[in-house]
């Protein structure tokens, strides 16, 4: 082959040679793939998620960094009920150190004596059950008329009034052991019913009172007509 001819051929080569190697480093570069940003929207979000309390809206209620309109945890308010139950603690039993204690005939019924206690106190008070009725010097308070307890409490603001009807004798006259009585002693009772409280009253019979062993007194009442139907 001629020397022109010779160089020529090599300088075909040597640039097939360039031209495959050119395009082996494409093919290469093309299949190499990039890491994903590190502030992508996901990466954004995962680290939202993460947040730790006090940095925002992840906090929890109550502490630093709560968001608005979520208030931090309060202690319930006394419930109405549970505030009316400690002021029926409070409230003092009616006695005759806070209030008028009277005793009174009445015509209708027969054998019969009313028994007022007013509140005379600047604040209110509650006429428990039934007064205890002592005459003289006996043992023993008469009975009470289980009928006649009231459907609630009477409470007494200042200036009220509570009634009790004394039935003093049977009226046909079938009672034993009548005698006739000079004074009475009234005693109140608490909050339970069962005992006595404060200071008892101790009053002069109207002249001439006759009792047996019937007599008996109704539970304090609110209305003077549902204390003498007894």
């Amino acid at each position: 082959m001629p020397t022109a001819g010779r160089i020529t051929a090599a300088a075909l080569v040597a640039a097939a040679a360039v031209t495959i190697t050119a395009c082996q480093g494409q093919s290469v570069a093309s299949n190499q793939v990039s890491p994903a940003p590190a502030t992508s929207a996901a990466a954004n979000e995962l680290a939202s998620s993460t947040a730790t309390p006090g940095s925002g809206s992840a906090a929890r209620p109550g502490t630093p960094g709560t968001p608005a309109g979520k208030p931090a945890a309060t202690t319930p308010a006394a419930t109405p009920a549970a505030a009316k139950g400690k002021a029926a603690d409070r409230l003092a039993a009616c006695s005759a150190a806070n209030s008028k204690v009277t005793v009174n005939s009445i015509s209708r019924p027969i054998n019969h004596l009313a028994l007022t206690v007013t509140n005379t106190s600047a604040k209110p008070c509650a006429a428990y059950s039934f007064p205890a009725l002592v005459f003289d010097e006996a043992q023993a308070s008469i009975q009470a008329v289980r009928e006649s307890v009231p459907q609630s409490v009477v409470m007494l603001e200042p200036g009220q009034s509570a009634y009790a009807g004394i039935r003093l004798s049977s009226a046909d006259g079938s009672g034993a052991h009548g005698r006739t009585a000079h004074n009475l002693t009234v005693y109140f009772s608490g909050r339970s019913g069962n005992d006595s409280t404060g200071t008892p009253a101790h009053l002069t019979l109207p002249k001439d009172t006759h009792i047996d062993d019937s007599a008996a007194v109704t539970y304090w009442q609110s209305d003077f007509e549902d204390a003498i139907k007894w």
